[in-house]
């Protein structure tokens, strides 16, 4: 039987199965997080207090929740094991995600901010969409991952594992916090953008603000800002006949060997060999939002 496919980044379109490693500290992600262990030993320690899972149960955590497991099988030796699945929403669209069939979902997905424990006694409801589950663009894992959250929305939540709204505002805070820092550099992506430029805007030190945003987003301030102004470059050289300098400087490139080097350290080829090779990507598009997507496909099939 082949291994499953396991992904070792965080960069994903819409759902990703991670290797669980034991962290000391707790983990703030940007993703919605499914927690089913495998085998018993799996605590989930949640805010201020651990719940240790049984095998059959799932625990589902809206983006910002801090979290972190502990892994340690029965007898003390050996590490339990356990699935850990991120996934988000806006691969999906998000008329999708408004429509009135998805409203189940999106309500479940909602409650989610204060952690639900679901129990499958038999384990064989959750097992059957998760065990197929692998990182791969194959069109039968978004609908594994959708017949997942159908079947957790119709069942009722054994325990709401967090109480207190405190420690939910907390959360929210956070979510808060990077979608304002997401929208700045968004705003600004042609402008010189610094670590301080941004944690001014959150009313944060630098320091803090580089281990917050690295927390959050599962990458670094700087190697986000270098794939997000190679991504919009690679769309403006499919979209536009701007020259490639004009291009460079438009996305924020300093100079044009720059550009050059960070597009193809990512892309593997140079902004000229992209926009040569993918020319035909014009042809019969009505809307750059069709010309976003592929190219969005690109950049994930040479970064990832």
């Amino acid at each position: 039987m082949c291994p499953r496919v396991i992904a070792n980044t965080p960069k994903f379109l819409m759902f990703d199965l991670q290797k669980v490693n034991e962290t000391e500290h707790m983990i703030f992600g940007a993703d919605y997080i499914l927690v089913a262990p495998r085998t018993a030993g799996c605590t989930l320690h949640l805010a201020s207090t651990h719940y240790k899972l049984k095998v059959g149960q799932l625990v589902l955590l809206a983006p910002f929740n801090p979290f972190r497991l502990s892994l340690l099988s029965s007898g003390g030796q050996g590490s339990a094991d356990c699935d850990v699945l991120h996934f988000r929403l806006n691969a999906l669209g998000q008329t999708f995600v408004d429509s009135i069939q998805f409203k189940p979902i999106k309500q479940m997905l909602d409650d989610s901010r204060s952690g639900l424990l679901f129990e499958d006694r038999q384990n064989e409801a959750i097992r059957q969409y998760i065990e197929p589950m692998e990182n791969t663009f194959d069109f039968i894992q978004v609908l594994n991952l959708l017949g997942l959250l159908n079947h957790l929305a119709v069942k009722q939540p054994i325990q709401r594992l967090i109480n207190n709204c405190v420690e939910i505002s907390n959360s929210k805070r956070a979510e808060d916090r990077v979608q304002l820092a997401l929208k700045y550099i968004d705003q600004h992506l042609g402008d010189p953008i610094s670590v301080a430029k941004v944690a001014d805007q959150l009313h944060m030190a630098d320091s803090t603000f580089s281990r917050f945003f690295h927390a959050n987003m599962g990458i670094t301030f700087r190697q986000y800002l270098i794939e997000l102004r190679v991504r919009q470059a690679a769309r403006f050289l499919v979209t536009t006949d701007w020259s490639i300098s004009h291009i460079g400087t438009e996305v924020g490139f300093s100079s044009l060997s720059n550009f050059n080097a960070k597009f193809k350290g990512l892309l593997k080829a140079t902004p000229r060999e992209y926009r040569a090779k993918h020319i035909d990507m014009r042809k019969d598009i009505d809307t750059s939002r069709s010309v976003v997507g592929q190219v969005t496909k690109q950049f994930f099939d040479n970064v990832c």
